[in-house]
């Protein structure tokens, strides 16, 4: 099913690539321990932002993977041993910091592991169990879908006569775990695995450099993985008053969330938040008189980021990117700003070019739902109704920045503004850091509010809000991690009580989070997923590799906490006319009304209620090739597809029955 050791190899690998890729461009923007921390986000977003377009051109596969992975590999090796001797404008280590920071990236390496657990299968004797937050990796079928396909991916998720062919969402991420897929020859769910341990590590290991250097010791690097450990205090307050009273003063659990939480679910979100920090970095630099190599740097950057995620690397960074422009310009010289501000708008302009083919899909999948704009102002909603009815609808907007952010991140909210105010007035501090720490103090104020006001529309869930907040997380971390190691150097302890109490607070949830992730709890579904390799590996046999198959939408919808069709997401390697309502409402033109309508179709078809004219449908208008019906289906013991002249069985046995159509429509 899964290789651990596959996994591993994939992990190893991307570091391993992205750092020599990253290096020789780090080296030339920051002074060497800061570059070598930046080097594994900088070298996967100029690698993939580059790569992807030239794969549309040339495509993908396993031999053009290689040859675009070897040839700027050798080249940034070959750069480093000429350049080895490159000396920087800061001083060297010491001794004793090397080892700090190298105890702070083990320590990445370990917590990153945690993060990973989240998409590995645990096989016990019962069966196979998954983590809750492997319902968010089902998009491990678009990896598959490159793999198999190339790029530009069609949709996996849906495919009827007349919608897009081609697949509307943010998926450079997807698209570097299946170069990884290729280049090792292993399955896309072994790739998405090895990429998430990648995407943790790279994202602390940029935490810890900038803290670092902006305290300036190496103290605030173990801080950083401490306080990316812990997660939200919410377990502790429902063991105290309980999960219904507690909900109804600091809201309802949510996607919302810190580090840990969120980069095991969504590691593309944190990507693209790695970007924009990058970027905003970047831009503060260029304004200060760097040089052209910086605005191809930064053209690369917000274009993986927004490619990553439109939330946060299409809404975020701007709302930050704009104002730090404008403060950073006018520190400068008058007549310097036209020049610098022609030069960032061509790097913009470019980065719209490389991210326009992602920007057409999502426009066009927006105006054919014909629902709206994706994106409303709504204040996040903290309140229960019997709260907000005793103090008003106004005590949410309070309650967001009081209770709510105190709960989700106890160990850095509090610690990180603080750190923030002083650090903003700390006249000491070294003349080119000044600006970076405006640059983050307003980039984490664009990441708050927009989580705080901006909710999308589409969907049942406020994906926008939970994922806006990722660019905060990583800065509140930074922030207070450097308050904390300037603690440790001028003690004051109670300041510093009040601190360790406070990450302390966030450790119950962490440990119960990294539990869940490590282990999952068989369930009624446990044993049959375990066969359901088998089965896929034989629809495969039958399934033309551009062709797309049908099963029940239900199937295996206990291995998960939220209903998804899990096993055909992470097994099958093979589109779906309809994978369920969950992955198609976001990633089809169909509004809400008509994916219900769909939905209750293909139910009834394989509860074995089938109308007249269904199966039909799936053969013609769904373009269903293959069929698969289980033992688990209630239509196995009245099955639509065996009484249809549209379909042939061509394989059956106990636990399931594959037929295929008589007369295969071609996409």
């Amino acid at each position: 099913m899964v290789s651990s050791l596959n996994i591993l190899i994939c992990a190893g690998a991307a570091v391993i690539i992205y750092f020599i890729l990253g290096l020789p461009l780090a080296m030339r923007l920051a002074p060497r321990p800061l570059a070598v921390t930046l080097a594994p986000v900088l070298g996967w977003a100029a690698h993939s932002a580059v790569a992807l377009p030239l794969f549309f051109a040339i495509g993908l596969s396993r031999s053009s993977v290689i040859a675009v992975i070897a040839v700027p590999f050798v080249a940034a090796i070959v750069v480093l041993w000429t350049d080895r001797a490159r000396s920087n404008d800061e001083q060297a280590l010491t001794r004793s910091s090397v080892i700090v920071l190298g105890a702070a990236l083990a320590g990445a390496v370990l917590l990153a592991l945690a993060v990973m657990a989240a998409v590995v299968p645990k096989v016990s004797s019962d069966g196979v169990s998954l983590a809750g937050a492997i319902f968010d990796h089902s998009k491990v079928a678009m990896i598959d879908e490159m793999s198999r396909e190339g790029v530009p991916p069609a949709n996996p998720f849906f495919g009827a006569t007349g919608s897009p062919a081609r697949l509307a969402y943010y998926y450079l991420w997807h698209f570097s775990a299946a170069e990884l897929s290729l280049l090792l020859n292993i399955s896309g769910w072994e790739a998405d695995a090895g990429l998430t341990w990648f995407t943790a590590f790279a994202s602390l290991a940029m935490m810890i450099g900038f803290a670092a250097w902006l305290s300036g010791g190496a103290s605030a690097a173990l801080w950083v993985v401490a306080l990316a450990t812990t997660a939200s205090m919410r377990p502790l307050l429902y063991w105290l008053f309980g999960v219904d009273r507690a909900e109804n003063f600091v809201g309802n659990q949510s996607g919302f969330g810190g580090w840990l939480f969120q980069t095991s679910w969504a590691p593309q979100h944190t990507t693209s938040a790695m970007c924009a920090v990058l970027s905003i970095f970047l831009l503060v630099q260029i304004i200060q008189g760097r040089s052209l190599f910086w605005l191809l740097l930064l053209t690369l950057t917000v274009a993986a980021g927004f490619e990553s995620s439109t939330w946060v690397g299409g809404i975020v960074f701007p709302l930050a990117a704009v104002p730090t422009a404008a403060v950073s310009l006018a520190r400068i010289e008058p007549h310097r700003r036209i020049r610098i501000i022609a030069g960032i708008a061509v790097a913009t302009l470019l980065a719209l070019l490389l991210a326009s083919p992602f920007l057409y899909d999502q426009w066009q999948m927006t105006a054919l739902r014909a629902e709206g704009p994706p994106v409303a102002i709504v204040p996040y909603e903290v309140l229960g109704d019997a709260a907000t009815d005793a103090v008003g609808e106004i005590a949410n907007w309070l309650v967001y920045w009081f209770i709510f952010l105190v709960v989700e991140f106890p160990a850095f909210y509090l610690t990180g503004l603080v750190a923030l105010f002083y650090l903003l007035k700390d006249q000491a501090l070294p003349r080119n850091r000044q600006p970076v720490v405006v640059a983050f103090a307003l980039l984490l104020g664009a990441s708050l509010c927009a989580a705080w006001l901006l909710k999308s529309t589409l969907g049942e869930n406020n994906d926008l809000g939970w994922r806006a907040v990722l660019p905060a997380v990583m800065m509140l971390v930074i922030i207070a991690a450097v308050g904390l190691s300037r603690l440790v150097q001028k003690p004051r302890p109670a300041v510093m009580v009040a601190a360790i109490t406070l990450i302390l607070l966030g450790i119950p949830g962490s440990i119960r989070l990294i539990y869940d992730n490590a282990t999952a709890h068989p369930n009624i579904s446990s044993k049959d997923f375990a066969a359901t390799a088998a089965l896929w590996q034989a629809v495969r046999r039958y399934t033309p590799v551009d062709e797309r198959v049908t099963n029940n939408p239900l199937f295996m919808e206990y291995m998960t906490p939220w209903s998804v069709n899990i096993s055909w997401a992470l097994l099958a390697d093979r589109r779906s006319c309809f994978a369920d309502a969950t992955l198609v409402r976001p990633f089809s033109a169909l509004s809400k009304a008509q994916v219900d309508l769909v939905d209750s179709q293909f139910a009834r078809v394989f509860d074995g209620h089938a109308k007249p004219g269904d199966i039909e449908d799936l053969a013609t208008q769904y373009r269903c090739s293959t069929a698969v019906v289980t033992s688990t289906d209630v239509a196995w013991n009245n099955d639509p597809f065996a009484s249809s002249s549209h379909y042939r069985l061509v394989e059956g046995n106990s636990g399931w029955r594959i037929y295929r159509v008589v007369n295969p429509a071609r996409p």
